[in-house]
């Protein structure tokens, strides 16, 4: 185990000094957030060939549309700073109407040796394999006749050269919400008729994505979106109770300690905290890779003790503010459905975060749905959500 790890912080610090003297695009003059760029070319993929491709999903029953696919580029803003980025458009041949659906991406180790570029969206080219999300998801929901735009997220792509915000979703949100203006103006101005009424989904980070958004739309952009509903899949909606969780563990050998610490890593530095990382681990931390390379499976071996006990206690006020505010499970009532899907053997994403999103969000006056899947884990229940989420959707058009 040591020499693998060994192996892997080796072949992480060769891939950080390739990257190293990468010089950010130049911008597209004259844009605003959310101002459509440029279009890639368009290809199609057969209603036949999505099916075929699409092997996590039976399709045969639902595939009814050749999909036409092409990647935007649009103005977006990270870290304070305009930055231009993109994402892939599917969109169904021959509707009359427009469905829109954003699709939210769940979690890839931002790095080409953990096959990064072949799951970021706007990189798809038809291929049979790789891009699972894309594929599984985006092309099913195309198929079934829904336009899906599904964002890269700042750190893939061509802004691969920054830290990716990971699990701190307010400046997620930046990158996600500026696609979908821009995606919107491209379909106005291509002759789609489009009436504002959006659906969104997501997977893992993507579902913490896709609640979070949920939110953001309708108390900030209710002129432009009318959110009919959102569907998540394992996300990580109570993120307080979900820290928390794991420094109760703090004693055991934690699976996937190193994807939460990355997540530590991300709310300290995008909330706008910024605290020395001497302060919140155990071991040098200098950037979004070295919160991923932890030297133990233990967080007490790995995060610094004084910081657990104060999140525990609460104590640590202004990390837990910030982490109140990355939590999206009560406190508001969502305008429009929400779908919750978890398996309660879950062991990645605790299923204690759709319990509570399901309780919180109902007693806010929300209508939520939450499907279990007994025995599920993280990865189990794909087909499952797709298939449910497609249905559901449906009833709503």
């Amino acid at each position: 185990m040591r020499s693998k790890r060994l192996q892997i912080l080796s072949l992480f610090l060769l891939l950080l000094l390739a990257a190293c003297g990468k010089d950010t695009p130049p911008l597209a003059p004259g844009k605003q957030r959310g101002d459509f760029i440029d279009a890639g070319p368009e290809n199609r993929l057969a209603k036949e060939k999505v099916v075929e491709f699409v092997s996590e999903v039976p399709l045969a029953g639902l595939a009814q549309y050749d999909v036409k696919y092409r990647y935007i580029t649009y103005r977006t803003e990270f870290d304070g700073k305009a930055i231009d980025t993109r994402g892939m458009l599917l969109v169904p041949d021959g509707v009359d109407t427009t469905y829109l659906v954003a699709y939210l991406h769940g979690t890839h180790v931002p790095l080409k040796a953990a096959g990064a570029e072949k799951q970021t969206p706007s990189n798809y080219r038809g291929e049979s394999d790789n891009f699972l999300e894309l594929r599984s998801i985006g092309l099913s929901l195309a198929t079934s006749g829904y336009t899906v735009f599904l964002p890269d997220y700042i750190g893939y792509g061509i802004t691969e050269h920054k830290e990716h915000p990971y699990v701190y979703y307010p400046e997620l949100f930046k990158q996600n919400i500026d696609g979908l203006l821009a995606a919107k103006d491209y379909l106005n101005d291509n002759g789609y008729y489009y009436d504002n009424r959006l659906f969104i989904a997501g997977w893992s980070q993507g579902a913490g994505a896709c609640l979070s958004a949920h939110k953001y739309i309708q108390e900030q952009y209710p002129s432009e979106f009318t959110v009919v509903a959102s569907s998540g899949l394992a996300g990580p909606y109570n993120f307080r109770a979900f820290l928390q969780d794991l420094f109760d563990k703090k004693d055991q050998e934690v699976k996937y300690v190193s994807i939460y610490s990355w997540g530590v890593y991300t709310v300290n530095k995008f909330s706008g905290i910024k605290r020395p990382t001497d302060q919140l681990w155990s071991y040098p931390v200098y950037d979004q890779f070295s919160s991923l390379i932890t030297p133990s499976l233990r967080p007490d071996k790995i995060f610094n003790n004084y910081f657990i006990s104060n999140v525990l206690s609460g104590a640590d006020t202004e990390m837990m503010a910030a982490i109140e505010g990355n939590s999206y499970h009560q406190n508001w009532t969502p305008v429009g459905k929400v779908f919750l899907h978890h398996g309660n053997a879950d062991e990645i994403v605790p299923y204690f975060n759709s319990v509570d999103a399901r309780d919180g969000l109902t007693a806010a006056g929300g209508d939520v749905t939450l499907y279990t899947y007994p025995g599920g884990t993280h990865e189990s229940e794909l087909d499952n959500y797709v298939l449910k989420t497609i249905d559901d959707f449906n009833t709503l058009k």
